[in-house]
């Protein structure tokens, strides 16, 4: 088996689009009244992430045409309410329990 194919798939070919979407609304709600006190070390930014894409579908995209189909499916209503609900749960739940050094 050619190990350098999964290599280069790892690199390059596979993308969870539901990563960049997450990280974007950690840094839009971090930056609300809401959430001043929030820790936003890198440890809590990369829990809060963490925990918020463990709780959500992954959507993977390998093509330009795989990454506009998702971006349109972003723009539904229940989809921005539920990305909003998960990140805003890993928000509490982190700040609550960090997992500092």
């Amino acid at each position: 088996m050619n190990n350098k194919i999964f290599k280069k798939i790892q690199q390059k070919k596979l993308h969870n689009h539901t990563e960049d979407v997450v990280l974007d609304k950690l840094q839009k709600l971090l930056t609300e009244e809401d959430f001043k006190d929030i820790c936003i070390c890198e440890q809590c930014l990369i829990d809060m992430a963490s925990y918020a894409l463990n709780n959500l579908p992954a959507k993977y995209i390998t093509t330009a045409k795989g990454d506009v189909m998702t971006r349109l499916d972003e723009f539904e209503e229940q989809s921005q309410i539920d990305f909003d609900l998960k990140v805003i749960q890993a928000i509490q739940t982190i700040s609550k329990n960090p997992n500092h050094n």
